[in-house]
């Protein structure tokens, strides 16, 4: 039976976990042995030991990712990591300016003329650069444009790792990259592990799919990683200080003071914690308990809108969100209603036409104007709920695009057709001719709206000019009337669907001319002075 690899990565973890807990105990108890398991070679650092237990962790629930176990690993992953990355670039700083950082001490002492070590306690460049590797595929590993980075990192740790094996194999101290007093030699057994951890990121990268079923509770994910950005580095500074005043006489005064400042900060920073932990995910809790209510279809509550961060922010932009999915759904709501209802008036319209049609002609005969009068008001009536239907039908209605190459004075010829032009309105069609590309009888629908709304803005005389030009990429209609204009206030909301400033009007109709234009991938504009809107429709 094949062992998967997920698994053999998560051995592989436990390993480097458990010999990093061996090497830890070796050094605490003083037992040579288990720093060195070759005699008389150089050891695994206190340092390394500490970093490889954590790199276990961090390799550990990299593998696991694929099984769902996300929510931890955003905690213990970056503790972990950071864990490692304080040892490791204290010690890198350490090596780049040649000093003693004091870190290669914490804890523990080793004898300053310990074999193959340039400074006691001070691990190789190569080590500290395969940990820090380590760190980044832990932090790449949540990312899934990253994600690719971690197997070729693995090769990179392994072969550091196959390197200083071979160097022990033909007894070459370069090779392990030992140069005296310059660079500590690679342990056999810090070769090995990472030989092993090189494999198992490798191996782990495979069972990766940035996956995130498990997770857990922001507010515990903030208080984790405030705890252990805080309390890890006075960890640090308080064992350096131990370790300073080792070297000192009659230091244990000063050692009670310490413990007690450090006891007292401890508690400090644990209850800012909870308390700043608190205060960040408060108001994101209180924001998807929001949400919940919501999805339960309790559209009257709002989410709280009183701060100015970005969760602020977030909290308006989420009550602009409900509010337009309530527009929505009040829309497809009216949009089911209207088309079958629209469907029915408009053929008892056709009915009352086709009657008043015939009313006409027999009166006209009789030559009863009283009679022919009312006709007239009758016609414009049926005319006007005509137009009312056909906009909130055009607004509903979703039809794919039919597009073909038309001229805009045959568009404009059908289009003016279907209008009645009051005799005091004059219209002045453009000078010249362009070809659109587009769906000539949805392209009607806008250019019947627009010239409609043209003469309802006209009191008394007035004109309506249409112009057209091109430019490299698009056909450009303007249409233009000497109405009194739309009012500064409102023409932002203009195109908005409902919204009309007329006291029959369904405010249907330019929000049907925007989606129609839209649809093209073209844009309409509104200005004043004259007022003016302006289509604009690539040309393919």
């Amino acid at each position: 039976m094949q062992l998967p690899s997920s698994k053999l990565s998560q051995i592989i973890s436990c390993v480097s976990i458990c010999i990093g807990l061996i090497v830890c105990i070796g050094w605490i108890l003083d037992i040579p042995s288990l720093k060195s398991i070759i005699p008389n070679e150089v050891t695994m650092k206190f340092s390394t030991s500490i970093s490889f237990i954590f790199s276990g962790v961090t390799i550990y629930f990299i593998s696991r990712y694929n099984e769902g176990k996300t929510g931890i690993a955003q905690i213990v992953v970056p503790i972990s990591g950071f864990i490692v990355f304080l040892f490791m670039a204290t010690l890198l700083t350490a090596y780049i300016f040649g000093i003693t950082s004091g870190i290669e001490q914490l804890f523990v002492r080793e004898n300053p003329d310990a074999v193959k070590t340039s400074h006691a306690g001070m691990p190789s460049f190569p080590t500290i650069v395969n940990f820090i590797l380590i760190i980044v595929a832990g932090l790449f590993a949540f990312s899934e444009s990253r994600l690719k980075w971690v197997t070729p990192i693995g090769y990179v740790i392994s072969t550091i790792g196959i390197i200083a094996i071979v160097g022990y194999v033909v007894n070459q101290p370069a090779l392990y990259y030992y140069i005296d007093n310059v660079n500590t030699a690679m342990a056999i057994h810090t070769s090995i592990l990472f030989v092993i951890l090189g494999i198992a990121l490798i191996l782990s990268r495979n069972n990766i799919t940035v996956q995130h079923s498990e997770s857990v509770k922001i507010y515990t994910k903030i208080t984790s990683l405030f705890l252990a950005s805080s309390l890890i580095p006075i960890m640090f500074v308080v064992g350096l200080n131990f370790n300073i005043l080792e070297d000192f006489p009659n230091s244990e005064s000063v050692k009670i003071s310490m413990i007690i400042i450090s006891i007292v900060t401890t508690i400090s920073v644990v209850l800012f914690s909870l308390l700043i932990s608190k205060s960040i995910s408060k108001p994101i809790i209180s924001l998807k308990d929001v949400a919940i209510q919501i999805s339960k279809g309790n559209f009257s509550i709002k989410a709280n809108e009183s701060g100015n961060d970005e969760i602020g922010e977030l909290s308006k932009t989420f009550n602009q969100m409900v509010n337009s999915v309530i527009k929505s759904e009040r829309l497809s709501t009216m949009g089911l209603l209207s088309s079958t209802l629209g469907h029915n008036i408009r053929n008892d319209l056709n009915v009352i036409k086709m009657a008043l049609e015939i009313l006409k002609h027999k009166n006209s005969i009789k030559s009863d104007e009283n009679t022919l009068s009312k006709i007239t008001v009758m016609e414009s009536s049926v005319l006007h709920i005509q137009n009312q239907i056909d906009d909130t039908l055009n607004f509903i209605r979703q039809t794919p695009l039919k597009l073909e190459k038309i001229s805009l004075s045959k568009l404009l010829e059908n289009t003016l057709k279907t209008i009645k032009i009051p005799e005091n309105i004059k219209i002045d069609l453009p000078l010249n001719d362009i070809s659109l590309y587009c769906d000539s009888s949805k392209l009607i629908v806008v250019l019947t709206n627009l010239i409609n709304n043209s003469i309802q803005a006209i009191e008394t005389e007035g004109k309506i000019s249409i112009k057209a030009r091109e430019d490299q990429d698009h056909s450009i209609i303007q249409i233009e009337d000497s109405g009194s204009g739309i009012p500064s206030e409102i023409i932002v909301k203009i195109f908005e669907p409902l919204f009309t400033t007329k006291i029959k009007g369904t405010g249907l109709g330019l929000a049907s001319c925007k989606h129609i234009v839209e649809e093209h991938n073209g844009s309409i504009t509104m200005q004043n002075n004259p007022t003016t809107f302006t289509i604009e429709l690539p040309k393919t």
